[in-house]
Parts: structure tokens; C-alpha cells; sequence
């Protein structure tokens, strides 16, 4: 998990926002109530969602577009970012984000600071052409499953101690023998300035 927390740049806000959503969901942008933060967010999409004021616009070369999701391991009672994928090499816009409400007559809270998505360019060509993947069907012999279940007792017994398994980390079977070896093991992103609040954000192996 330490290294998806990582995973993108977040997005927050100066100032608190809080809302309620009464579970209508039409097209009618007044059944989510704003009760703070009314110049950061507005329900004009409708729908049970929050869309935002990010005050940013963005640009990629045409071989990148950005991707936008939920933050990494991080819970919001009530809300869920919209996933997104937009090519900003040409779009002149405000970079637009919206969250969906998910819990109706309940006021939800975002504090001040607290990232409501991640960002994070990715090259979609890259996706299509530039990896190969296998995907296994069908009965496995005996031989894996006798080698799975070494490898989990192995894990557990660790576990158990309070060591906390370091195999998967290190790419190590139960008896010790490499099984290969991770893309990477940190992600350590460019560091970038918000236009809008002039925070520069230093990112962490």
C-alpha cells in the first residue's frame, strides 16, 4: 500500500466544504444542498454530485492524457471521485472534477487540505502496445497448489511472529529463491507548484 498512496498527485481545497444530498437523483442540480464552500463547489451536473472549481488548467503532449481517481487508500464517508481519463494536450478549460454523493440525507465534510482525487498522466498508447499480459484459465495442476499453499504457510508463520512477511516485497519464494522482480518499488513523481495556492508539492520515495 505504501507504494499506491503515492500513486498521482492529489487535489485539495483552502477552505472546508460540506453538503447534503436528500437521494433524489434527476437532472435537477438543487437536491444536493452546499453548506460551506459554496465558492469551490456547485451542483450544476446534477445527478447527486459535486462538481468543483479547481481554478487550474493543464497541458500534456499529445501522447499523454490524465487520468483522475479516487485517492489512493483514502476513505470519505459519503463521497466517491468520479473517474476520469481526458486528453489535455488541447483542452483549454479549467481541468473539471466532481465527486458522486453516495449517502443520502447525510452531511458530508471535507476539511480543508484533505485531497478529493489524485491525478496522474499516463500515456494510453503505452496501455495498448506497450506490455504484454497472460491471463491463465482453467484447472490448475496439483503441483501449483501444493507450491501455494508453501508459500502462504510460509507467509502466515511469518505473519504470526509479527514479522511481517517481506517475500512479496523482495520477490522471494518460501524458501528463499527469487520469483523475479518488481517494475519498481517507489514512485517518486515530479515535483509541481499549484498555480492556484503556489503550494509546491515535494514528493516522497
Amino acid at each position: 500500500m505504501t507504494l499506491t498512496n503515492g500513486f498521482g498527485w492529489g487535489i485539495a481545497f483552502k477552505k472546508d466544504i460540506r453538503a447534503i444530498w436528500n437521494g433524489v437523483e434527476n437532472s435537477e442540480g438543487h437536491h444536493v444542498t452546499i453548506l460551506e464552500g459554496e465558492d469551490i463547489v456547485y451542483t450544476g451536473r446534477a445527478h447527486g454530485t459535486i462538481s468543483f472549481h479547481t481554478g487550474i488548467m493543464i497541458k500534456t503532449d499529445e501522447d499523454v492524457s490524465i487520468l483522475t481517481m479516487p485517492v489512493p487508500n483514502q476513505f470519505i464517508r459519503g463521497t466517491q471521485a468520479f473517474t476520469t481519463l481526458m486528453s489535455t494536450s488541447f483542452y483549454p478549460g479549467e481541468f473539471p472534477l466532481a465527486i458522486k454523493i453516495t449517502e443520502p440525507n447525510h452531511e458530508i465534510f471535507i476539511p480543508a487540505g484533505t485531497p478529493v482525487a489524485a491525478i496522474l498522466p499516463i500515456s494510453v498508447s503505452g496501455l495498448q502496445d506497450g506490455f504484454q499480459m497472460e491471463i491463465s484459465e482453467g484447472n490448475m495442476p496439483t503441483e501449483y497448489w501444493e507450491e501455494l499453499k508453501k508459500y502462504g504457510d510460509a507467509a502466515e508463520a511469518k505473519n504470526s511472529k509479527g514479522d511481517w512477511s517481506k517475500m512479496y516485497r523482495d520477490a522471494i519464494n518460501y524458501d528463499g529463491s527469487s520469483m523475479g522482480k518488481h517494475e519498481s518499488k517507489n514512485i517518486k513523481l515530479k515535483t509541481v507548484t499549484c498555480p492556484v495556492t503556489g503550494m509546491t508539492i515535494e514528493t516522497a520515495d
